[in-house]
């Protein structure tokens, strides 16, 4: 089976930590949301994968190089139109296979969800998509099923409050996807939308599975609490670092990449430390990111808090995010020395 992943947003929610990358080169623990999609689809079998992007996309491409057991190919969408327009600009590479999966280039999810989700389809189905609880639903696609079956989508319905099954971004779809996509009008969006196409799907009488896995993790990172969330998540699935040296205080369930440097007496829980980020004497670090080349100056008391590349927390910081809303400082900003910033505050 082949695989389309759409790759072409612009990440405007995630704003700033996409002033300088597309929103699925943003690293989770280390490792593109791109590159580990890509992986969670090998790891099933899938053998040919073609990303859309934009056409500035070359560096989500630089992302996937060296990737074994799969080919990676690229399509360009010229403009963003909407889900179904990316994937008609798939449309040569997936024309004629009687099914192939479907996935958004910007989520963070256990691979056994799409491993299950492709065993439930081949069973007795003609496509499926996976269906996850949310509490906040409105904000997305929600799923109107019956005894698991895909009624329609409801794309982003104002006057829903609470809980419901929601449109994942993960599918596998019929190879009739692309006719049905090429027959679509703008939704009142003025966007094309996969969701209208899995509609059409279900009018003609294709039986399409809702399925939703017992257990697992999915996240779409569209903000940037989203985003630290993946990484706390990713942060549990890695074994516990012992601290580098007897002077470094505590590292305790966090991922620190080989060329960052770390002062004395530091304590760092629950972080992700990407490459050459940079952390000062006695500081302490909690559930905190550090993009690439970040620096945290000496005596600074961070939690729950996003440096996106080369962004710098001053001497003496108390930067104080909570879990829905941390503090970000943006690419190449700093947060003066001894300030002090509470939930949702961005430098």
């Amino acid at each position: 089976m082949k695989a389309v992943v759409l790759a072409a947003g612009e990440g405007k929610r995630l704003n700033p930590l996409t002033q300088l990358r597309p929103k699925p080169l943003l690293p989770v623990a280390g490792i593109p949301l791109i590159l580990r999609t890509a992986q969670a689809l090998s790891s099933i079998g899938v053998e040919e994968i073609v990303v859309v992007t934009s056409p500035t996309g070359n560096q989500v491409m630089d992302a996937l190089r060296g990737l074994k057991d799969v080919k990676v190919r690229r399509a360009i969408q010229e403009s963003p139109r909407g889900t179904a327009h990316a994937l008609l600009a798939a449309k040569s590479f997936i024309q004629g296979e009687e099914r192939f999966i479907l996935v958004y280039g910007d989520l963070f999810f256990d691979r056994e969800m799409l491993r299950g989700l492709v065993t439930h389809v081949s069973r007795k189905f003609d496509g499926g998509v996976l269906a996850v609880q949310q509490e906040e639903a409105k904000r997305f696609g929600v799923i109107i099923e019956e005894d698991g079956v895909l009624r329609r989508i409801i794309e982003k319905p104002e006057a829903l409050e609470g809980p419901a099954l929601i449109n994942s971004g993960v599918y596998v779809l019929p190879g009739e996807t692309v006719e049905v996509a090429e027959g679509l009008q703008p939704s009142i969006r003025g966007e094309y939308e996969l969701t209208d196409a899995l509609t059409r799907l279900v009018e003609r009488g294709r039986r399409i599975a809702a399925y939703k896995h017992p257990r697992g993790y999915w996240l779409d990172v569209g903000t940037p609490a989203n985003y630290l969330e993946a990484n706390l998540l990713a942060l549990r699935e890695l074994s516990r670092q012992p601290a580098p040296s007897a002077a470094t205080g505590a590292i305790e369930g966090s991922y620190i990449a080989e060329r960052v440097r770390l002062g004395r007496r530091v304590t760092v829980r629950s972080s992700a430390l990407m490459e050459e980020a940079e952390v000062g004497e006695n500081s302490i670090l909690e559930s905190v990111v550090l993009l690439e080349n970040a620096v945290v100056e000496p005596g600074s008391r961070l939690f729950y808090t996003i440096l996106a590349e080369g962004g710098k927390a001053g001497r003496g910081c108390s930067l104080r995010g909570v879990r829905e809303k941390p503090v970000v400082i943006s690419p190449g900003s700093t947060a003066p020395p001894y300030s002090t910033a509470g939930p949702g505050a961005v430098f």
